[in-house]
């Protein structure tokens, strides 16, 4: 995984996420870091593989079931995987589950039904670990948290949704990350310097939850901040973050 990229350790905590989900205990992770190599970096994970892969296979099975709200486009969303158990997903509204946060970067006539439905089923359950991350497919869909799918319309020279064409997007990144947002919620009272660290020490996902927002003393970590930006006039994305220690 690339630490600077928000997308990539929000869906590393997707997946520790996925891994406990309907386990008595939670599972232990840990990031582990080479400071000669800053755009690499490795997520460790303490679950059985097969176990993991068919989880993956559950969630790209699902069909999701959305809650009413007077907003279609935010209507938070439940995700059952057959077997595992079930996750409720409401992170783009605040607590009162009315308006939406910094958090929430799709626009327009963009719904969770179409980011969900269109993400979902290009999971890729099969793929090495090491491609995890790194495997494209062509879609319009995407909750913003990766920003190598974020294009502007003057660099990139043309508008791929005004032409009705699809853009690269990392389906596993956007779709776990939509899980490990639910727990791994940032601060975002301002879209400037929004953080999170990468814990060096195995801990449990109750820990990690913690952890990423604040580490305390005596917890080896990487601290990571990045920014909500606009992309065009209505859309935001997360931006690559840069390294505050």
């Amino acid at each position: 995984m690339d630490p600077r990229n928000p997308g990539h350790f929000f869906a590393c905590a997707g997946l520790l996420e996925l891994a406990g989900l309907g386990e008595a205990e939670d599972r232990v992770g840990r990031f582990v870091v080479d400071d000669g190599r800053p755009r690499e970096a490795r997520f460790e994970l303490e679950a059985d593989e097969g176990e993991l892969r068919g989880r993956l296979r559950a969630l790209r099975e699902c069909e999701p079931e959305f809650e009413e709200h007077e907003n279609a486009t935010v209507r938070p969303a439940r995700l059952r995987l057959a077997g595992y158990g079930e996750l409720g997903l409401d992170w783009w509204l605040d607590e009162f589950r009315e308006k939406a946060v910094s958090l929430k970067c799709w626009a327009g006539q963009v719904t969770t039904g179409n980011l969900f439905g269109e993400l979902l089923p290009l999971v890729d359950a099969e793929v090495n670990w090491g491609e995890l991350f790194y495997r494209p497919s062509l879609t319009k869909a995407k909750f913003g948290v990766d920003p190598r799918s974020a294009w502007n319309a003057l660099d990139l020279g043309f508008s791929p949704n005004e032409h009705g064409r699809d853009a690269a997007t990392f389906a596993a990144v956007e779709a776990l990350a939509a899980i490990g947002l639910q727990t791994f919620r940032p601060d975002v009272r301002s879209r400037r310097g929004v953080g999170y660290s990468l814990w060096l020490t195995g801990l449990s996902a109750t820990l990690a939850r913690a952890a990423f927002r604040e580490p305390w003393d005596g917890l080896r970590a990487r601290r990571y901040a990045f920014e909500i930006d606009k992309r065009g006039q209505s859309y935001k994305y997360f931006t690559f973050a840069r390294v505050e220690n």
